[in-house]
């Protein structure tokens, strides 16, 4: 039986030519231990995507507040392209790769 749940090429971006799309959720925490050592509470805080695409082909993204092009992101926020690489290799063709941060409750500020 095929199983449905593992999936096959890229479906995170609508680009013709990704190598490759990958996003790193993560949030902070506070512990506070109590009396006797143990952890007693814990406070969330700072939740953030991060990510990075990799291709070839035509770009226009650009750092700066933008749109990575990668579905899955949380609704709202404020998401910064924070570096764009282009490459040429003499037995490769051209390509490019960009990094991201979503910061969903974030707004951006001019």
């Amino acid at each position: 039986m095929p199983a449905n749940d593992v999936k096959f090429g890229i479906s995170r971006h609508q680009g013709t030519l990704i190598d490759s799309v990958e996003t790193d959720d993560s949030v902070q925490i506070k512990e506070l231990p109590g009396s006797n050592g143990e952890i007693a509470r814990v406070k969330p805080y700072r939740s953030m995507t991060e990510g990075s695409v990799k291709g070839h082909g035509a770009l226009a993204v650009v750092p700066g507040v933008g749109d990575p092009g990668v579905s899955g992101l949380p609704n709202g926020g404020v998401t910064v392209i924070t570096n764009v690489k282009h490459n040429e290799n003499n037995e490769d063709f051209d390509g490019w790769e960009y990094s991201f941060k979503h910061y969903p409750t974030a707004e951006a500020v001019n």
